[in-house]
């Protein structure tokens, strides 16, 4: 059993309590209450829904899910992430240069 291979990827399960945890904000940003009435099931069974969670996000990780996008959010990929980071340094670095040691214009 020592040598066995362990089938849990971990990231995969990474991503899976990423899941889990944005899935649980989103009912925090809205109460049990409001959930419910939208379901048209009583409030005890939002909650009971909630315990299958870990299951499903585990399930829709593996499956190649990611993240969420919640509304008002946007999501953009990595690369265009990673430009506008660079254009960010690029632009404080001349500011630097531009102030000089001191903080004061070296013109």
């Amino acid at each position: 059993m020592e040598h066995a291979k362990e089938r849990k990827n971990s990231n995969i399960a990474f991503i899976g309590r990423h899941l889990l945890a944005a899935a649980h904000h989103a009912l925090t940003n809205t109460t049990q209450t409001v959930v419910a009435r939208l379901l048209e099931v009583a409030d005890s069974t939002v909650l009971r829904r909630t315990e299958k969670f870990p299951e499903l996000m585990q399930t829709l990780a593996a499956s190649g899910v990611e993240d969420f996008v919640m509304r008002g959010e946007k999501k953009i990929p990595l690369e265009h992430y990673r430009h506008l980071i660079w254009i960010q340094l690029e632009y404080s670095r001349l500011q630097l240069e531009m102030t000089g040691k001191d903080g004061e214009f070296a013109a």
